[in-house]
């Protein structure tokens, strides 16, 4: 069954708008969702400076990013403390928990973050490759057909060659707002990341305040903790 070169250069026409569609998209998703995360993560920022020991929690604010990274340094300081209540031991090596317990969170909601920006990656990548097989396979196929014609005038080379280079003109528009969006995002989650990073150490060293300023009133109350 031999294949027209209209239907693969079609066919390749087809497949850019596809990635166009798929493209534009994920634009779309990802823009939303750092906007919503930047936005729920300073106010749930500002609520923790305001009162580090009791931030407002409610249903939006601790599904944020920053959220759940309080969450699990909190559940860790929270059983550390219980545990030093009943049992004597250093609070130092439960600090390297808590720390431990911040650093893994931030990398799952780093991997969520990052997560949709490979279709970029790829369609940016490939795109332009899409639409440049699509024109040689077309520009073959004219210059077959010119030279069965025995005519090479302008009339007869520009429309097939014409129709054919649209191919690569589609693959680069649908290869550069992805190329961009990849580059922008990329440099977003980065802020993000960083912002949590810096959030988590604020925490961290709240605890560490908290047990050096418990560890002072024991000294001079019943209990020493160690």
């Amino acid at each position: 069954m031999e294949i027209s070169e209209t239907t693969i250069v079609d066919g390749t026409l087809y497949v850019l708008a596809c990635f166009s569609l798929l493209c534009w998209s994920a634009i779309l998703l990802k823009a939303g969702e750092i906007g919503l995360n930047r936005f729920r993560n300073g106010r749930f920022i500002r609520s923790y400076r305001a009162r580090p020991h009791h931030p407002e929690h409610d249903k939006l604010t601790v599904r944020t990013q920053a959220g759940r990274v309080y969450q699990a340094g909190a559940q860790t300081a929270a059983k550390a403390r219980m545990q030093l209540a009943m049992h004597s031991g250093r609070m130092e090596a439960w600090h390297e928990l808590i720390e431990r317990s911040l650093r893994q969170q931030i990398l799952q909601e780093k991997a969520t973050m990052d997560s949709g920006l490979g279709w970029l990656a790829t369609i940016g990548s490939t795109a332009p490759f899409i639409g440049l097989f699509g024109t040689v396979w077309g520009i073959m196929h004219a210059l077959k057909d010119i030279s069965a014609k025995g005519s090479a005038s302008l009339e007869v080379v520009a429309g097939p060659i014409g129709e054919a280079l649209i191919a690569t003109a589609l693959g680069i528009a649908v290869a550069i707002p992805a190329v961009i969006a990849y580059n922008f995002f990329l440099r977003q989650n980065r802020r993000l990341a960083a912002r949590l990073e810096y959030f988590a150490n604020d925490f961290l060293h709240t605890a560490i305040e908290d047990h050096l300023t418990q560890t002072a009133v024991n000294e001079h109350g019943d209990t020493v903790t160690k």
